[in-house]
């Protein structure tokens, strides 16, 4: 608790960490305002499906550039200006889409391309916010991991508040205005302006994979990403095929990121003596036996109360990552390294969200294959890395 409580009372800690919750809001909004404009114009759930697989598979793609972009320009311009061009982007998505879904999803690739990559700028940050303190910086990777889920709690919420009162065309201006105020904030704070990358020591696309280990965290986190990617379809399937209302599925995935929540509080408010290699190795262990329960639970509250607890398990995980990764990325290559990561977690959770569909029982068994999968996930990530030796880590600067 000390070491969180030491790191939120560091200068902009706080303030930065809030300013990137704000900016990341659209990311759990956009998709679902996408969803509703395009069927308030007429369009199926297959033509939705595809403009929100566009814009994801813009973020994917965009991620790693943007982040090797800061990494030479600094912070503030490449943020604002990927800010400015998503608002633009979904000011012209709102504005076409009762005209032309196709036009609607070429431009949502270009939406999601220009995501302000806010999560590795943070990441970047850390290590200078925690004032080069290993125990605060693994506290605020694991605070970073938590609290990142209130996102995907208040995003959906305010798009259907806006909604309720409005439109679909007004959700997404809502989802741009956030989304800019909150990189602004973070853009133009001190640590950002201030923040420099270092020597670059590298170059060309792959050299960031070079790096000692970080294909394998890559690895890693594409199956965490397919882990959250099964959990929200198999969340959804069991609340319309066992509970017989698929707006269940709400209750259950909120309950799923409420244990993230508290996971991340609580890994952040305690000490770790273990060394990072040795703990990755038993928290993806623990978070694939974590999730046990949800292969045995038949009613809505025995579900929600098996996800929070596996949810707990996630957010400890993935810092334990974070920690990792900012200890070997190469220098100058701080930022454009946690992009990789996020890509990565994205294409995990397309590909678990595919393969988990065909999956999806029927009645009280909705869940069984599912979760077994999810389980399967992480259990194998545990199993691949296994035994790496730890070495010393340092702050990435």
């Amino acid at each position: 608790m000390n070491d969180l409580r030491a790191l939120l009372h560091r200068p902009f800690a706080a303030r930065m960490l809030i300013a990137a919750l704000i900016g990341r809001l659209p990311e759990a909004m956009t998709s679902l305002a996408l969803i509703l404009v395009a069927r308030d114009a007429g369009g199926s759930y297959a033509t939705a499906g595809a403009l929100v697989a566009g814009f994801a598979v813009g973020a994917a793609v965009g991620g790693p550039v943007l982040g090797r972009t800061i990494d030479r320009a600094g912070q503030p311009r490449v943020l604002l200006a990927a800010a400015v061009g998503r608002a633009l982007v979904l000011v012209a998505i709102a504005a076409v889409a009762g005209t032309s879904l196709a036009v609607a999803g070429v431009l949502a690739v270009a939406g999601g391309a220009l995501t302000p990559p806010l999560e590795p700028a943070l990441r970047a940050l850390w290590p200078d916010l925690a004032g080069g303190d290993a125990h605060a910086l693994a506290a605020a990777y694991e605070l970073d991991a938590g609290a990142q889920e209130l996102i995907f709690v208040l995003g959906p919420v305010l798009v259907a508040v806006t909604v309720a009162v409005a439109s679909p065309a007004v959700a997404l201006h809502v989802t741009w205005a956030i989304g800019l105020a909150g990189t602004a904030a973070f853009a133009l704070a001190p640590p950002a302006r201030d923040w420099r990358a270092g020597a670059h020591a590298h170059a060309g696309w792959t050299a960031v994979l070079r790096a000692p280990e970080v294909g394998l965290l890559l690895i890693v986190v594409v199956l965490a990403g397919a882990t959250t990617g099964v959990v929200n379809v198999t969340a959804t399937a069991f609340a319309e095929r066992a509970l017989g209302d698929r707006g269940l599925a709400g209750w259950l995935l909120a309950a799923w990121a409420t244990g993230a929540l508290i996971g991340g509080l609580a890994a952040a408010a305690r000490r770790w003596t273990l060394p990072p290699e040795t703990r990755l190795t038993r928290l993806l262990i623990a978070f694939g036996l974590a999730l046990v329960p949800a292969l045995l639970a038949r009613s809505g509250l025995a579900m929600a109360g098996a996800l929070m607890l596996a949810g707990a398990a996630l957010a400890p995980t993935l810092a334990c990552v974070f920690v990792l990764t900012g200890a070997r990325a190469l220098p100058g290559a701080i930022t454009e390294t946690f992009a990789w990561l996020t890509s990565s977690f994205l294409v995990g959770s397309a590909a678990g969200s595919a393969l988990a569909g065909p999956l999806a029982g029927d009645g009280s068994t909705a869940a069984v294959a599912g979760f077994a999968l999810a389980a399967a996930f992480v259990l194998g990530a545990g199993a691949l890395w296994h035994g790496r030796p730890a070495r010393v880590t340092r702050a990435a600067h």
